[in-house]
């Protein structure tokens, strides 16, 4: 369970600055499109394959005080917090999205309904 909320909490700090220095680049250079979340996706898929390539190559067959941390064992509990922080992170962009989306139009607006099956409007 240890491995599991510090593995959590140290993705979540990574999402944090992956975050801020998405949008201090999208201060700096506004015609550059860069998606945070997109950006953590793909560090955290690389961490991932580097975790299972040194938990089931390196350390697989180490002995001596390798055996004594289990990483084999805790190789799932890790796992998990990957996952479960890219989750996180892919809700949290949605939240974003559509509170930014509900932001932008003034309230009082005109709306027209654009789709009455999948009852989407657009707002004028």
């Amino acid at each position: 369970m240890y491995t599991f909320v510090r593995c959590l909490l140290s993705n979540l700090a990574l999402l944090a600055a992956v975050q801020l220095a998405c949008a201090i680049v999208r201060a700096m250079r506004p015609d550059l499109h860069v998606h945070g979340t997109r950006v953590f996706i793909g560090v955290v898929a690389l961490a991932f394959v580097f975790d299972a390539a040194l938990t089931f190559l390196v350390f697989a067959d180490a002995g001596g005080p390798w055996r004594e941390h289990k990483p084999a064992e805790t190789f799932f509990a890790r796992t998990t917090a990957y996952l479960l922080a890219a989750v996180l992170a892919i809700a949290l962009a949605r939240f974003g999205c559509r509170r930014s989306a509900r932001r932008r139009a003034p309230p009082g607006a005109l709306v027209i309904e654009t789709s009455p099956y999948t009852k989407s409007t657009l707002p004028m």
